[in-house]
């Protein structure tokens, strides 16, 4: 019977090591992988919105001087505030003059007619909104290219833990390298502070599983400056894909040291 050595512990560990960063790569950066329901209406269409939206529990939120109980879903990777947007013009965040935004990715995607493109939205969580675009396409119909991004809005009633924020940016593979903006915007024309940028019409590409970034809202619901993201919102593999990938990757590790063993016994 073989016996294990450290050696030979390390091959089975390296080998599930590379598989579970295989099965983590696209989504790896996503605060959840619980996405809640799929939206009907911008899980299957072009430039259109869905709302409003309450935040579970009756609360609010104050986003740059005024209170809001809800706020509305674009189909092109933006929620806005008072008044629903299907702008697709990539606008930098601090002069867009649609309405109070937060963007994940402010560009012209596209769902139609195509199952993998989707937008969910997780209410589970009291005074907590998290809206998630899985796979979303660009215009026109052009499904080559996908964009996976995930937006975490808090009210002001939610109790923020350590490390994270209000407002939480999370971003999986986006291969779209279409212009794109992301950020925060009061919906004035004019720049004023706390206005944030993470890009500003620059290629989407710049968005593939980038660091996670939280902001709280400061006096008059003014974003400042991003946190560290929380040890919580690393996601876990499930236990029975863990076990799955054990099974998997066992008998190609030992059937590795079988073979060096026998090499390793002819000299």
């Amino acid at each position: 019977m073989l016996k294990p050595t450290l050696a030979k512990l390390k091959l089975l560990a390296i080998s599930m090591s590379t598989m579970l960063m295989f099965v983590h790569n696209t989504n790896a950066q996503l605060y959840t992988n619980d996405f809640g329901a799929p939206l009907i209406t911008v899980s299957d269409c072009d430039d259109c919105f869905e709302g409003p939206v309450s935040f579970p529990g009756g609360s609010s939120i104050n986003f740059f001087g005024n209170n809001y109980n809800g706020l509305y879903i674009s189909s092109n990777g933006y929620v806005t505030f008072g008044i629903g947007g299907t702008s697709y013009s990539a606008d930098p965040l601090n002069i867009q003059s649609i309405a109070p935004m937060i963007a994940g990715s402010f560009t012209d995607l596209d769902s139609t007619t195509d199952a993998p493109s989707l937008i969910y939205l997780n209410i589970s969580t009291p005074h907590q909104l998290v809206v998630t675009y899985v796979e979303l396409g660009h215009y026109d119909e052009n499904y080559s290219v996908r964009s996976t991004f995930q937006l975490v809005i808090r009210s002001s009633a939610y109790s923020v833990a350590a490390g994270e924020g209000q407002i939480g940016f999370f971003y999986g593979q986006v291969t779209d390298p279409a212009v794109t903006s992301a950020g925060f915007g009061d919906g004035l024309p004019t720049s004023n502070p706390g206005e944030v940028a993470i890009i500003s019409r620059a290629s989407g590409i710049a968005l593939n599983n980038r660091a996670p970034a939280w902001y709280n809202l400061g006096v008059n619901g003014v974003p400042n400056s991003p946190g560290a993201q929380s040890a919580q919102s690393v996601p876990a593999l499930p236990i029975p894909l863990l076990i799955i990938l054990a099974l998997t990757f066992f008998p190609i590790a030992a059937g590795r040291i079988r073979k060096q063993s026998s090499v390793t016994a002819r000299y």
